[in-house]
């Protein structure tokens, strides 16, 4: 994958995603890296580490964009973000742009592969659905059976709202079949829901329907972050981040 002089090649190492960037990190190159990365999440791997060693720095303010990801990840899907740079200018700019105290850095993809077995488990439940009216409602049962399972009684029937909207919003709106992902680590419960439309989740002001048709005016009002990212396959997943149930 190519943009504009920096070309972005994602290989793997078990779950974990492999990021090796070769070309000019800039102004002009950091949009298709910010979204290259993003899809990179949205196959919600077990971790990322991106490869410096191909890269030269245009404009050092570019180097933000990892610092932006690595917070993101952290939200959503709760994974490490590791950089792997061996020393030169490009570890020289990270340590002088303090990026390296706030997104861990190492010497070689082998020593940040390592690191990230330091993440805490997490528990995750999958159901595909198809694109169908029913498929809120199974949506619902399944997030509730998988609460009570994980034992976040306290989180159910927000979670229940939140996938249910997002499920909707993937079969009505997407007109697509959905893929609802849970994971609980440390108390944070996180939905995501992944349809075959590229088109971004759209905020309306909530109608007087009991129920449907609000899509994410409730995940916004519920959860404590919401977002989305683009696919590799031309979709997307939307997410929310609940917290409290721990």
């Amino acid at each position: 994958m190519t943009g504009s002089h920096l070309t972005v090649d994602v290989a793997h190492h078990g779950r974990a995603a492999i990021v090796r960037l070769a070309g000019e990190i800039g102004l002009r190159t950091v949009g298709h890296l910010r979204s290259a990365l993003l899809k990179c999440l949205a196959d919600e791997p077990s971790g990322v580490v991106v490869e410096l060693d191909g890269t030269t720095v245009g404009t050092p303010i570019a180097l933000g964009a990892f610092g932006t990801l690595a917070r993101r990840a952290a939200e959503w899907p709760g994974v490490l973000v590791a950089l792997a740079v061996s020393d030169g200018t490009v570890r020289d700019l990270l340590r002088r742009t303090a990026l390296d105290e706030t997104v861990p850095t190492f010497s070689t993809v082998a020593e940040a592969v390592r690191a990230l077995g330091t993440m805490p488990e997490r528990q995750h439940a999958v159901m595909e659905l198809p694109a169908e009216i029913a498929s809120a409602a199974r949506a619902r049962r399944f997030v509730n059976d998988t609460c009570a399972a994980w034992n976040v009684d306290g989180l159910c029937e927000d979670a229940c709202l939140v996938a249910s909207e997002l499920v909707e919003n993937a079969v009505h709106h997407a007109r697509s079949q959905a893929r609802l992902r849970l994971d609980l680590s440390r108390g944070v419960l996180t939905i995501s829901v992944r349809d075959d439309a590229p088109a971004p989740p759209r905020r309306h002001t909530v109608g007087a329907a009991p129920t449907g048709g609000r899509g994410v005016y409730i995940v916004d009002v519920i959860a404590r972050a919401w977002g989305y990212a683009p696919t590799w396959a031309g979709g997307k997943v939307v997410w929310a981040v609940l917290s409290g149930g721990a």
